[in-house]
């Protein structure tokens, strides 16, 4: 979904999707105990076999960091070794968990979609959404260096200076993005009707993502066993 978590041989869209909903959901009931960073850790190999090790590496490190913050913060309140790398292993979990599925691209998930009949306002949406996400941070880093470069700094005691010189760009070139959006669907003859698409490079599914499907499968149920 990201373009630097890219593979070069991504998943079947909704393998990836299910495999990353079925293995969060799984270790958020496994998070009480601290094994469940041997789950963890038995996904990250398997995807890494799968060669999503970019990906691994990126959330890994990020959601860790990410979490040792938010169990720092919360130590006061919580306390206890315990609570502490239940916060790490949860946004940990939460990075891992997601690898299958930010790894699938965009097009690769509406063609899937489109395959199976889905309604074009589901597969239509869902792509422009996707989409969206990197166009806006584009725009909002963009923002940010024209602000430097005049010279703007913002604090939370100048709200006005927020408003004006960020809030106010960033809601006008969302609506010309929008403008420009709406005028190339139309463009290149996107409606909405539920008519037989044409998919130029279907999406099959291969033995390579039934293999993940099953050792994924397989590490939820051995740590179901062990707990």
């Amino acid at each position: 979904m990201f373009e630097q978590f890219k593979s070069k041989r991504p998943l079947y869209p909704l393998v990836g999707f299910f495999s990353s909903l079925v293995t969060l959901v799984a270790g958020m009931i496994f998070s009480r105990h601290l094994s469940v960073f041997i789950f963890i850790a038995v996904l990250a190999v398997i995807y890494c076999v799968f060669g999503f090790w970019k990906a691994v590496l990126k959330m890994g490190a990020g959601m860790f960091l990410f979490g040792v913050l938010m169990a720092l913060l919360s130590a006061p309140v919580s306390g206890g070794f315990d609570s502490f790398w239940e916060t790490v292993g949860r946004a940990l979990l939460l990075g891992i968990c997601a690898v299958p599925m930010i790894s699938v691209p965009p097009a690769e998930l509406t063609r899937c979609l489109v395959q199976l009949k889905c309604p074009r306002v589901i597969t239509l949406g869902m792509l422009v959404t996707l989409r969206f996400i990197p166009v806006l941070i584009s725009e909002v880093r963009q923002i940010w260096e024209a602000m430097k470069t005049r010279g703007v700094h913002m604090a939370w005691y100048r709200p006005g200076c927020v408003y004006r010189a960020f809030f106010i760009p960033l809601a006008m070139r969302i609506i010309n993005i929008s403008d420009t959006l709406s005028l190339s669907l139309e463009t290149r003859g996107f409606v909405l009707d539920d008519k037989d698409a044409t998919v130029y490079h279907p999406v099959r599914f291969r033995l390579r993502d039934g293999i993940f499907a099953v050792l994924t499968a397989a590490s939820v149920a051995a740590m179901a066993v062990i707990l």
